[in-house]
């Protein structure tokens, strides 16, 4: 609750801070709660020295006086009213004061009345900065209606990059001026500047004044009462840039060595795509750490004291050069590494060049053809990596320690090819054994992620290879394989997954759904400062009621998200009847059948889950559905279902997703919940139909014999 209060008190204080006249607001007690930067301007004082101030003790000059009495009748009586008001008695300045009351105390809205003099002096500055600005600036008329735009002025500096003096251009359309194919994708930005009422940048090219040139432009609206009447714009020639660029992209990644740029500390400041593509990273996973931190570098720690003492020798402006492992996506590597010092202007180390050529062909080769020889040639040796081997002339199979260990087998069990096979999840078994007919009939190699359930029924994620073994006679007589968990890395990306999603998402609501209902607040304010009428303010209410239901759900979207660290075994059949009793079911009959079903949970959220899927079938299967809770088929997890209208193939894609809703009056964020609230338990949630044509939810936990 302390978050959504928080939430909403700092959209007031944007939405204040929009105000663009002298503002401030107090409380019961005339104690300051707001002092906007324009009030601070008009009084010299800042806000952080009055607010929590008695607003008479700031300015003397009103204590007492007419304004004051006004104040008071508008705090006692909650009517507006407007007054004039001079702030000292020195000062020939009015303001023009309106004054609104609420159960919080009272807002004062001024304005100048000598206003218009400070706009002329603002237009002439404009006018000073047009004309004397090194950008180049121009000026086009716009006619929404005849979807017309002619050049109307451009600035000295305009004339001399392009050759084309304003005389020329004045009045002009720009097809004229550009020629048919340049005007006309000009003209296609400037009507999506148009249409989209917001500031637009991009690159073009042009030929002016006689050769072709890159500019970098950018363009936005001048709105007058709803239309645009002008588009103002700045535009630079990039030309010497770009070709900058293209220089240095040919020699920092047209290359096949590591190459990067680090600050003194070690901080990776740039990486080239042949480092970058080597480690299987994007940018933003490296850049901005320290270099030894990174996963080329992390695999061992004696490698990052070593280059932690090269960084600091090369610092001191000595170049260093040595041969140093390092990780790659496909496995560790030699390079030959060194570090470079560059200095500056001073002669002082600034910078520090880094470069890696790989040298592992070079020093490996004898050992890689011995591995190639032996049991499991193709496992590199990194931790937590097994092997297996199958002679297609025995039917024998072998494990090593760590296949054993995954399986949570001991080791004097003896695994025959099908119980190989068993041991992968229902969902990928088919997979892993086409891939292995594969390799038994055409000797074709696999290498697969897939999930396992072991012995004692956990799930989890395995990465593995197989490789033909054929005999000197050149026959196919078996095949050998690696084997590594890699749930622990699969949690990772999902997290990291689910994380940059939900960013997305949250983006995309707090950018679009939230200013719907504020757009609707302001409008509705506008309307009733004019009236007063309670509809206006009515609507004011509802918006601030569809906001704060999206806020919360946000808040409960973005807290069920999380990562679940601590669980507990949770009778899920008596969970969904305590849910049940919380929520109003009416006419509606819910059926549960879950054989003593148990599985490990946040409690809490899985309570949430429930709730969210049980209210989704209650609110859309119609006042007299039937609603059933039972197990899926394979025990794998759980469903709950209903009979009424279902969901549209079409869109049950899209109906986990942050917003969707099929109603007027919801947030479209309970689904998205659920399906967060799985995600964070390392569950999957689907929609199907069920067997009465209604909404069939899946939730997969990966459990499979209730207790």
């Amino acid at each position: 609750m302390t978050d959504t209060r928080t939430t909403c008190e700092t959209a007031y204080e944007r939405l204040a801070d929009r105000i663009s006249d002298p503002y401030c607001a107090v409380d019961s007690e005339w104690r300051i709660t707001y002092w906007n930067e324009r009030m601070a301007a008009v009084t010299d004082t800042r806000a952080a020295d009055v607010v929590g101030d008695v607003l008479w003790d700031v300015v003397p000059a009103l204590r007492g006086s007419r304004f004051e009495s006004h104040c008071r009748v508008v705090m006692r009586t909650h009517e507006p009213r407007t007054v004039d008001v001079r702030l000292d008695d020195v000062s020939d300045d009015w303001l023009e004061a309106t004054l609104y009351a609420d159960e919080d105390g009272l807002s004062i809205i001024t304005r100048d009345v000598t206003e218009r003099t400070d706009r002329e002096a603002e237009v002439e500055l404009a006018e000073t900065v047009f004309e004397n600005t090194q950008d180049a600036l121009f000026l086009i008329d716009v006619d929404e209606v005849r979807d017309e735009f002619r050049l109307e002025r451009v600035n000295p500096v305009y004339e001399a990059h392009t050759g084309l003096s304003n005389d020329e251009l004045s009045g002009r359309r720009l097809r004229d001026v550009f020629g048919d194919d340049r005007g006309g994708t000009i003209l296609e930005n400037y009507r999506e500047c148009v249409a989209r009422r917001e500031p637009l940048e991009y690159e073009e090219t042009a030929s002016v004044p006689d050769e072709q040139s890159t500019w970098e432009t950018r363009i936005a609206p001048v709105v007058i009462d709803g239309d645009v009447e002008k588009i103002v714009g700045a535009t630079r020639n990039i030309t010497e840039l770009k070709e900058r660029e293209r220089r240095y992209d040919a020699i920092f990644n047209q290359t096949y060595q590591f190459t990067g740029l680090l600050d003194l500390d070690g901080t990776l400041l740039e990486a080239n795509d042949s480092a970058l593509e080597f480690g299987g990273f994007d940018r933003s996973d490296v850049v901005g750490t320290p270099l030894w931190e990174s996963d080329w570098w992390r695999h061992s720690e004696d490698g990052q004291e070593d280059l932690k003492a090269a960084i600091e020798s090369a610092g001191n402006g000595e170049f260093v050069r040595y041969d140093a492992e390092v990780q790659g996506a496909d496995g560790t590597v030699i390079i030959d590494f060194s570090l470079r010092p560059i200095t500056d202007e001073r002669g002082e180390v600034d910078l520090l060049v880094a470069e890696g050529r790989d040298i592992t062909a070079h020093i490996r080769r004898a050992q890689e053809l011995e591995q190639k020889r032996e049991f499991l040639g193709q496992i590199q040796s990194v931790a937590a990596i097994g092997g297996w081997a199958v002679d297609f002339r025995t039917e024998a199979m072998q494990w090593t320690d760590e296949v054993y260990r995954i399986h949570e087998l001991p080791p004097e069990y003896e695994p025959a090819i099908e119980d190989g096979i068993e041991f992968y999840h229902p969902r990928d078994r088919t997979t892993i054994t086409d891939a292995f007919e594969r390799l038994q009939t055409t000797g074709d190699r696999y290498d697969l992620e897939l999930r396992i359930v072991t012995s004692t029924d956990e799930v989890r994620w395995v990465r593995t290879l197989g490789s033909p073994w054929y005999d000197d006679d050149g026959d196919l007589i078996g095949a050998r394989g690696a084997f590594q968990d890699i749930t622990d890395r699969k949690e990772h990306e999902r997290t990291l997954q689910r994380t940059n999603d939900r960013l997305e998402e949250f983006t995309a609501v707090v950018s679009h759904d939230l200013r719907n209902p504020l757009t609707v607040a302001q409008a509705a304010l506008e309307l009733a400062r004019e009236s007063g009428s309670s509809e206006d303010f009515d609507r004011i209410e509802a918006a601030h009621r569809r906001m704060n239901a999206l806020i919360t759900d946000l808040l409960a979207l973005a807290r069920n998200g999380q990562q679940v660290d601590e669980t507990q075994p949770v009778a899920l059949g008596t969970l969904v009847e305590s849910v049940r009793e919380t929520i109003p079911a009416d006419d509606a009959t819910i059926d549960v059948d879950l054989d003593g079903y148990r599985l490990e949970a946040d409690e809490v959220r899985l309570r949430q889950l429930i709730e969210n899927l049980l209210s989704n079938a209650l609110n859309h299967g119609g006042d007299d559905v039937t609603v059933r809770v039972g197990l899926l088929t394979d025990g794998t997890g759980f469903y709950v279902a209903d009979d009424g209208p279902g969901i549209p193939p079409a869109v049950r894609d899209a109906i986990f997703d942050q917003g969707f809703s099929t109603t007027t009056d919801g947030t479209g964020f309970g689904l998205a919940i659920v399906k967060g609230i799985a995600e964070a338990h390392g569950w999957t949630v689907d929609v199907t139909e069920s067997v009465d044509g209604g909404a069939r939810f899946e939730v997969e936990t990966g459990r499979y014999r209730p207790e």
